[in-house]
């Protein structure tokens, strides 16, 4: 009987379950008992928070892993080659849900909604005047999207309709084929060259060995001092230690964060002592209809799997 192995932090197994009368689900909570199972089981479902180096070695030539997240930094994609083992990411499943949270963290600055929310607590009203002064809106203001896949793609098309002149960045512009127009899509290596007119930086590319650390000192200088950065890409993709200094400095207006360095955010990280940062624990691509999302990419691919057919979003 085909076996999968569940290891997530969220009850993927329940949108599995009973769904292919052959297939047996498994979903150990402890690292010991998720690789004794492994060593038996053909599939593999795994987040990068439950990876670990150890799961490789029960890992078998074959054997397939499914990951839940678009992202595969955190595993060891070249072991998973050499060793002859399928690999494939939930790449699309996100992209509405990352785009709206995306979202709520650009409108809570433009709106003031952790102020509003603080003085619900304190029973204040006003004084409506003085309050009104510190909104602001996106209309004809200019978003920056950097990393514009699937759901950069999806962000843009929203900052089209909050009326944005947005502008996308991505490594092979020739390639793209999406809802900006023609000139508003460029390479990585014109990114410094919107940034000074960027009103909102939104970042979600890939971290790879040329992302890492691109938002830097000098691009936090070459944003202006009233622009709000978002990211829900991967926490390395942005120099945390300079987006700190830009936060002292007030050389950006704010920053709205899933996504960090170190995750969990260490509690002496200076980012929670600052006003202007929004600070979400890596949610961005969840929802209540997460587990059947994946589900039902996962069934797709297994029924691609047993009839011998390429998998959709597969790596390996």
């Amino acid at each position: 009987m085909p076996t999968v192995v569940v290891a997530h932090d969220l009850p993927i197994e329940g949108a599995i379950r009973g769904r292919r009368d052959e297939l047996s689900v498994m979903d150990p909570t402890e690292l010991d008992d998720t690789i004794s199972a492994l060593r038996d089981a053909e599939m593999l479902i795994c987040n990068p928070v439950r990876w670990d180096d150890r799961l490789l070695e029960a890992l078998k030539p074959g054997d397939w892993v499914q990951v839940t997240s678009a992202g595969y930094d955190a595993y060891p994609v070249d072991a998973f080659r050499d060793r002859g083992i399928k690999f494939s990411n939930a790449a699309g499943i996100h992209d509405s849900v990352v785009a709206e949270h995306a979202f709520a963290l650009a409108l809570s600055f433009t709106r003031n909604i952790p102020e509003f929310s603080k003085r619900r607590y304190e029973r204040t009203w006003g004084p409506r005047s003085g309050l009104s002064l510190k909104l602001g809106d996106w209309k004809n203001k200019r978003l920056t999207v950097y990393g514009v896949g699937n759901i950069g793609e999806s962000i843009a098309r929203r900052g089209l309709a909050f009326e944005m002149d947005v502008y996308g960045i991505k490594r092979n512009p020739d390639d793209y084929n999406g809802c900006l127009p023609d000139g508003h899509v460029l390479p990585a290596s014109d990114l410094r060259s919107v940034l000074p007119k960027t009103d909102l930086l939104a970042v979600i590319v890939p971290l790879t060995a040329e992302t890492r650390g691109s938002i830097d000192a000098a691009a936090f200088e070459a944003l202006p001092d009233s622009a709000v950065l978002v990211n829900v890409a991967r926490g390395p993709v942005v120099d945390q230690d300079a987006l700190v200094d830009a936060l002292r400095d007030d050389s950006i207006a704010g920053a709205g964060l899933d996504v960090f360095e170190t995750e969990p955010l260490p509690e002496e990280s200076p980012l929670w002592g600052h006003e202007d940062v929004l600070i979400t624990p890596h949610v961005g691509g969840r929802s209540d209809t997460f587990p059947k999302r994946f589900g039902d990419l996962f069934l797709e691919n297994y029924d691609r799997l047993r009839a011998d057919e390429p998998l959709i979003n597969q790596v390996i």
